[in-house]
């Protein structure tokens, strides 16, 4: 039998044992090498078996602890939980019904509404580039941005993969957080990107492990989040972030930063973009304010912008429609969307204020945000802990969707952006005892 066959008739028997529940959820499975000695097959053909079974979502490796039966395995389809979890950016703070009926009402109202069904530049319409320059201006911390360096984007995530297009290659190397935004592993992943995990402590990424990776793996860019980052939550100190400029500045590296949820901490230090704006691009997005079908995001590009940067914004379709950058010029310069996140704020601050009262936050190493990051004690498994949330209703992913590397921290990230203090408290007792806290 070839080693095709041979690898393909034993993925199926796996996959068979695991459907039918021989191999039951949590089941620990031999190391590749026991597992090729008791099947008499190489250890390159065990490698392989067991990769397709992840694939498929059927196991999972951990790091340190071995290799495990999926509790609930992923459903085969074209989502996986990273992408499950990047493509639903609702809060419990955004656009209304009415809100909404309104500004359709007046973007519907001038004679010349047919502009709204032509894409007349990639780049985004002059006005909506100035309102969002007025917003930076507004909300980052006084950030003077000239709108001619503004891209409007279909979300968050097309400002990321324009600005990885624009500054990076295929195979090129990348450092990014060991744990960062599932959204953007999943544009290092489509783009081929070589991704080198960046160690952190509470404050952010270490500069030591920073500047080895700089100085030893020839990077080309670092992708963070400096103020609430996601899931972390951590808000870099100054002297920290006019290091890490200092070590991008000494091995010329591009800086791409993502300021989504910077409004969630008023007084946070300068952007990386006001302390090293030759080589900052700074990425955001509204569509946690404006809903998840209203995908709006932002490019600030370093220089002013050029025919390159419109080629590729262009083919590969990155630029935001009309009809909803309209809308989102039309909330920028009402006020709504100030309003909104200020409310967002405020909700996110009496969450923290809730997750303290019942023991949560003892627990987190996050301060901002909406995301409650439970590392695992031993004996405790994210995928089990997982499994039993989400029987309860609440709303749980294990640290796979963000984790970057081989090495993924056993810890649970319960999603509180949709619920309110009371329901927290009322779901803490569960959350304690499913991840061994209480």
């Amino acid at each position: 039998m070839s080693t095709l066959k041979l690898y393909e008739r034993l993925a199926d028997e796996l996959a068979k044992a695991i459907a039918e529940g021989r191999l039951p959820g949590g089941s620990a499975l031999p190391t590749h090498r026991e597992f090729a000695s008791q099947r008499r097959i190489g250890l390159s053909t065990a490698t392989r078996i067991y990769a397709e079974l992840q694939r498929q979502g059927l196991i999972v490796g951990e790091v340190g602890r071995g290799t495990f039966v999926r509790e609930r395995p992923i459903e085969p389809g074209l989502l996986s939980e990273a992408v499950r979890y990047t493509a639903l950016a609702r809060t419990a703070e955004t656009i209304d019904a009415p809100t909404l009926r309104q500004a359709l009402r007046t973007v519907s109202g001038p004679s010349d509404i047919e502009r709204l069904t032509a894409q007349t530049s990639p780049f985004g319409s002059a006005s909506t580039r100035r309102a969002i320059g007025a917003y930076l201006e507004r909300r980052q911390l006084g950030l003077m941005v000239d709108s001619a360096r503004i891209v409007i984007t279909w979300g968050g995530l097309a400002a990321m993969r324009l600005a990885a297009l624009l500054n990076l290659q295929r195979g090129q190397r990348v450092a990014s957080d060991a744990v960062t935004y599932p959204g953007w592993r999943l544009v290092m992943e489509q783009l081929g990107l070589d991704v080198m995990p960046v160690g952190f402590d509470h404050a952010g990424p270490e500069l030591e492990k920073l500047e080895w990776l700089f100085r030893r793996k020839r990077v080309t860019a670092l992708h963070c989040m400096p103020t609430a980052h996601h899931p972390l939550g951590w808000v870099v100190p100054l002297q920290r972030r006019r290091e890490i400029v200092a070590l991008a500045r000494k091995h010329d590296v591009a800086l791409l930063e993502d300021v989504t949820y910077n409004h969630l901490v008023p007084g946070a230090p300068p952007t990386l973009a006001e302390l090293a704006p030759e080589r900052t691009w700074l990425v955001g997005s509204l569509s946690g304010v404006m809903g998840d079908g209203l995908r709006f995001g932002y490019l600030v590009a370093p220089r002013m912008l050029e025919a390159r940067l419109e080629r590729t914004a262009f083919s590969w379709g990155l630029a935001a429609p009309p009809l909803v950058a309209e809308l989102a010029r039309l909330w920028l310069e009402d006020g709504t969307i100030a309003s909104l996140q200020n409310a967002q704020r405020e909700h996110a601050k009496q969450l923290w204020r809730a997750a303290s009262s019942v023991g949560l936050k003892t627990h987190s190493p996050s301060s901002s945000g909406w995301l409650l990051w439970l590392p695992l004690p031993p004996g405790y498994r994210s995928e089990t802990a997982v499994l039993k949330l989400r029987q309860q209703g609440i709303d749980a992913l294990s640290s796979e969707p963000f984790a970057i590397g081989a090495s993924k921290p056993n810890a649970v990230a319960v999603r509180m952006r949709m619920l309110t203090s009371a329901t927290l408290k009322e779901v803490a007792p569960v959350v304690l005892a499913a991840c061994g806290l209480s």
